[in-house]
This record gives structure tokens, sequence and C-alpha cells, in this order.
């Protein structure tokens, strides 16, 4: 009867999920030249796009963001259910932004999604100059998908880019102008 017991408390394990820690420093990098232009981009431990977050459904995910850049920041997780926590979905209004200087720690449960998933910075037009990034969540063994599994898993993360830089197109963009021009 013990190997009953250990066999519920491996199935709870699994169904419960990890604990991923994650630690980003948020930066502006100018010696990216996303159109064959300078300009800048925001970068994630000196990474863009930035890094995956790959995990399994119901793993708790704790993101500590550092903004080393000069204007404050929000990110959001864009498709990730944010249940019993909306607070933390990164959207100006539910959340503050994170200032100059200082961190934040989202925290966040992937609780049963399976599939591919994006997170940008929201304030100021900032994700048309970087900071964006994929999010996998992977099935538990223990729960059968209903499609065959891919023979090979990539990320595709499509965006628009500009001539001028994310800060010179928000103003344009906020009087009405589309595109930059």
């Amino acid at each position: 009867m013990w190997w009953l017991g250990c066999c519920i408390m491996a199935l709870s394990t699994a169904v419960q999920g990890e604990e991923i820690f994650l630690e980003w420093h948020v930066k502006i990098d100018k010696t990216i030249m996303p159109m064959s232009v300078y300009q800048p981009v925001i970068t994630i431990n000196d990474l863009f796009p930035g890094p995956l977050i790959n995990a399994t459904t119901n793993d708790n995910v704790h993101v500590n963001i550092y903004n080393d850049m000069d204007e404050p920041l929000l990110m959001t997780w864009n498709g990730i259910q944010q249940r019993l926590n909306s607070w933390q979905d990164g959207v100006s209004g539910t959340n503050c932004p994170i200032r100059p200087g200082t961190n934040w720690t989202y925290v966040f449960q992937l609780k049963d999604q399976i599939g591919g998933f994006h997170y940008f910075p929201t304030l100021n037009f900032q994700r048309a100059g970087g900071g964006f990034g994929p999010i996998r969540i992977n099935n538990q063994i223990v729960i059968d998908v209903p499609f065959p599994k891919p023979e090979q898993e990539f990320d595709l993360l499509i965006g628009d880019w500009f001539l001028v830089s994310y800060e010179g197109v928000w103003p344009v963009e906020d009087r009405g102008n589309k595109g930059g021009s």
C-alpha cells in the first residue's frame, strides 16, 4: 500500500507544477539595426527578441524585472489567463509601471493552458521598440493532447518596424497619423 501513496504524491506534484524563477534586466540597446537604421531597441538580458519562457501547464512563473531604461515599463503576458491576479496583467490602470532603476516581480500560474503565447511592453508604444518574446506552455506528461506530437517546435514572432524609433512613432500615432509619416 505504501507504493500507492507514493504514486499519489508523485501525481499530485506533477499536477501542481513547478516554480520557475526568472530575472530580467530590460534596457535600451542602440547598436541594433532592425530596419538598416540604428535605433533604440528594448532588450531583455541583452537579447532581442527576449528570452523564451518555456514552461508546463500549471507551472508558477516568477519574473523579476529590473527596469534599466530611463522611462517607466510594464510587461503584459498576452493570452495568459491571469486567474485571481488580474492586477498583474501589465496593463496601465491595473498595474503600476516599473519606475526606472527599480524592479518588480510578476507572479502568475499557467493554469490549464497549452500552446504558444508572447509577452511585450505595454506603455508608450514600447512594443514597437522590442522587449517582446515567446512563451511556450507544454502539456503535462499525464495529459495527452488531442493532436499528433509535432516533429519540431519553434517560435515565430512577427512585429512592425518603422524607420524612426518607437519614441518618435508614439507621438505621431497619438495625433492620428498612421505609420509614422
